[in-house]
């Protein structure tokens, strides 16, 4: 059950936890998973200075070390951080 927040008498406010600004894109990547010798095409939805969300038809376990390949050639290692609605979060580990 959900509740109208007129009845509550104020609209709830939810925190924004990413340190960093998150940008939306659509962007064709590469996605490597070295632990299961694997590459997939995926789909990048957004991305920060620490982060990227990403659409990928495989989804590797939380924690999972992966290196993020764009087409223009820049390249982030990673950690998958998360799972949910068909997107899958990654934190970068280090720069580009």
């Amino acid at each position: 059950m959900f509740l109208d927040s007129s009845v509550l008498g104020y609209v709830p406010v939810f925190n924004e936890r990413r340190s960093a600004h998150r940008r939306g894109v659509c962007e064709d990547a590469i996605l490597i998973i070295p632990s299961e010798d694997m590459t997939l095409p995926c789909r990048v939805v957004n991305i920060s200075e620490g982060g990227a969300g990403i659409h990928c038809d495989v989804i590797p376990r939380v924690r999972t070390r992966v290196t993020l390949a764009m087409r223009d050639g820049r390249s982030f290692e990673a950690v998958t951080a998360w799972y949910g609605n068909g997107q899958l979060g990654l934190s970068f580990t280090t720069a580009e």
